[in-house]
This record gives C-alpha cells, sequence and structure tokens, in this order.
C-alpha cells in the first residue's frame, strides 16, 4: 500500500519533525504575532490524538527560506472503502498566508490526496491568533464524524454516477475555463480520465473522473505548491454535483 508524501520542486522540500522544531518564527511587532511551524503542527497533533484519532503518517514541506510550511497528516480512521481521512496544515512567518487547516480524504489505492471545503480553518497572525486557532481546531476535529458520514455519502454518489461523454467533456472544460487546470494539466488529465492508470477507474464513473483530476495534480501542482493544489482540490467539489444530489451539511468553520 502505497504512504503518503509530499513532493517538492524548485528549492522546497520534505523535512522531518525534529528539523521543523528547530525552526524558529521573526520577532513580533506591535499588530503581527507569527506562530512557529511546529507549533501550529502540534496543535493540530495534539488535538487529533487527543480527540482518539491514530496517525498513520505525517508528511512537512519547507521552502528554501523556511518561511512557509505545509503538512499532511493521514489518519487511520475510515470514509468508505478504501477511503481514508486526511488533514491538511498550513503556515507562513512572511505574512504570506494566515494558519490554515482543512480536513480531506486519501484514495489508498492510487495514494491521491484531495481536500474539501466543508471543514476549513484560517486564523490571522494577530495577538490572540493562535489561541483562536486551537480553539478552531477543537470546532473542527469535534464535528470529524459528521464529516466521514457526509463525505461517504458524497463519494457514494460518485460512484453511482456514470458520465456520459458530453458530462464528462462538461465538467472538464468548465475546470479549464476556470483556471482550476492549465494547458500543461489538461492533456494529462484528459488521458487520465481516457485510459486510467488505475483498473478500479476505468468504469467511466464520476468517482473515476475526480481521481483522474487528484492524480494529475499529485504530479503537477502538488509537486510545487501543495496549498495550492489543496484549495484546488476544493474548488473543484462544486463541478461534481450530480442533478439529484441533495446537499449534505457539514460544518464550515471561520473561512
Amino acid at each position: 500500500m502505497a504512504s503518503s508524501t509530499l513532493i517538492n520542486h524548485k528549492g522546497a522540500r520534505e523535512v522531518t519533525l525534529n528539523e521543523l522544531a528547530l525552526i524558529e518564527s521573526p520577532p513580533p511587532t506591535t499588530s503581527w504575532f507569527p506562530t512557529s511551524h511546529f507549533d501550529v503542527f502540534r496543535a493540530v497533533d495534539k488535538t487529533l490524538r487527543s480527540a482518539g484519532y491514530e496517525v498513520r503518517k505525517q508528511s512537512f514541506s519547507i521552502t528554501p527560506d523556511k518561511h512557509r510550511f505545509f503538512g499532511t497528516l493521514d489518519l487511520v480512521s475510515r470514509i468508505t472503502d478504501g477511503i481514508t481521512l486526511a488533514v491538511g496544515v498550513r503556515n507562513s512567518t512572511d505574512k504570506s498566508f494566515p494558519i490554515g487547516m482543512a480536513v480531506g480524504s486519501r484514495v489508498m489505492v492510487c495514494d491521491n490526496l484531495s481536500f474539501h471545503g466543508e471543514i476549513v480553518i484560517a486564523k490571522k497572525h494577530t495577538r490572540f491568533g493562535q489561541e483562536r486557532y486551537v480553539e478552531g481546531i477543537s470546532k473542527a476535529v469535534a464535528s470529524l464524524g459528521q464529516y466521514q458520514q457526509a463525505q461517504a455519502v458524497w463519494i457514494d454518489r460518485l460512484r453511482s454516477w456514470h458520465l456520459s461523454r458530453e458530462e464528462a467533456d462538461s465538467i472538464i472544460l468548465q475546470s479549464f475555463e476556470t483556471d482550476l487546470i492549465g494547458t500543461r494539466q489538461l492533456p494529462l488529465l484528459i488521458e487520465e480520465w481516457r485510459k486510467p492508470e488505475h483498473e478500479d477507474f476505468k468504469d467511466g464513473s464520476a468517482w473515476s473522473l475526480w481521481n483522474a483530476y487528484t492524480a494529475v495534480l499529485g504530479k503537477t501542482t502538488q509537486s510545487t505548491a501543495p496549498a495550492k493544489a489543496a484549495t484546488t482540490t476544493i474548488r473543484l467539489q462544486g463541478l461534481f454535483k450530480p442533478k439529484d444530489v441533495i446537499e449534505t451539511t457539514c460544518e464550515r468553520i471561520a473561512v
């Protein structure tokens, strides 16, 4: 079974937890109070474990200047057959983006990772930013059970939604026109959709097309900008809504 990893190009690299702990934050100003990458990760990890969630694997990515951090934590918890919970966390100490957390899923057959927008946290680096982030994490973790149920329903619907040629072409075109998929990624997506690498995704379902997207993002955007890949998969959800889908609800926290 494949395990998760963060692949980094253009100078970014994967680091160990010990290396992450050694990276210091810049000194605060009167209005900006940066939180260290390690403290951001530790808050998520501690809350998950305290709530009884087991972390199967974790990966950390750091930019060359060490100011931007993105990590993933794969959980043992099952969503549905072959799919487990995953958590993404990010931080910056150069004011480029706030502290953030998103929950998603890991498709084990091909190790595809996608993030979803039902549970998202983003907190600015203010005097009480870290405390509010910890509070947000606690609320998010408390709603994970509801998230698992909602995701299972969504995935099962995609698995049972067999796309016509027109429907598949429409989704692909919309993703290109809205810049979710770029010019370089488009032929890769079409190839993966028409000739899937894995037998599980040869049934022509919306689930197969979804995994074509996550496979392409894993080979392209995830390798250079993992946070952007997470945002893209969240935005892609809007294109995968069968006409008969009944919206499921999950708590959305302070985006």
